[in-house]
């Protein structure tokens, strides 16, 4: 491995390999801990109705429109309105050659709920497509506003094996899930100490709460994420960095 510090990627490898590549050729080093492992759910009949559809992730539109009763959810006419999380959330819907309607601003869970609670018909019900684990932040602010919430599990959360390793050195760690902050710093208690990137206010939350003491955050556009993590790579290079950490 390079001496040099690298950049700690938790996603599964799929959807790191963009910002991995994007590093990569800027000549930095990367090291992949994926925290998550995705299987993928049919979700049976869906429940007819709903005003709207809200995306909260990309693999939220890959598992809805994976499957036949979900892709007819969005071939309705009419069709529900068509909501998205953020930049990347919004892509992977328009590549399906579907429309979106709505992004949320800024992009978090919360702020889509209450953008869908204040443009919808009272009473009007959102589907919400989502994984085994809690709804997140768009179906606590529908429950809050008394707005209908139907989910729909599309995939399963799972943890793969992260095996105990040495401290090596690291400019930055990438974490994306509150679920991949609490997994990966119980494994690595030592990356507590070192500089991690969240995307989004509740998973800077769960990081701090798993001990993290430097975290910066950033948003679900893959432009910010690229510039916020060479900006901590390069502050750490520009330290002379062999900053192997002490174990803790």
């Amino acid at each position: 491995m390079s001496s040099r510090p690298c950049v700690v990627l938790t996603r599964e490898p799929a959807d790191n390999q963009d910002l991995r590549e994007a590093l990569e050729a800027r000549g930095v080093p990367v090291r992949e801990l994926p925290c998550a492992e995705t299987a993928w759910l049919d979700p049976g009949p869906i429940r007819e109705g709903a005003a709207a559809v809200a995306f909260a992730s990309r693999r939220a539109v890959r598992g809805l429109l994976a499957s036949p009763a979900g892709a007819a959810v969005l071939a309705a006419v009419p069709r529900p309105l068509v909501a998205a999380v953020g930049p990347s959330t919004r892509a992977e819907v328009e590549a399906r050659g579907i429309g979106v309607d709505l992004v949320a601003d800024p992009p978090t869970g919360e702020a889509l709920g209450r953008a869908l609670d204040a443009l919808l018909a009272p009473g009007a019900p959102v589907l919400l497509p989502r994984g085994d684990l809690e709804g997140g932040g768009v179906e606590r602010a529908l429950a809050r506003a008394g707005r209908p919430c139907w989910p729909v599990l599309v995939y399963e959360n799972r943890e793969p094996p992260l095996r105990p390793e040495a401290p090596f050195p690291t400019a930055a760690v990438f974490v994306a899930a509150p679920s991949a902050a609490r997994r990966l710093l119980a494994a690595l208690p030592w990356l507590r100490a070192q500089r991690c990137l969240a995307i989004g206010p509740t998973t800077r939350d769960a990081l701090l709460a798993a001990g993290a003491v430097d975290v910066g955050v950033t948003g679900t556009d893959p432009g910010d994420q690229l510039a916020a993590v060479l900006a901590a790579w390069t502050r750490a290079a520009a330290r002379g960095a062999d900053p192997t950490p002490s174990r803790r």
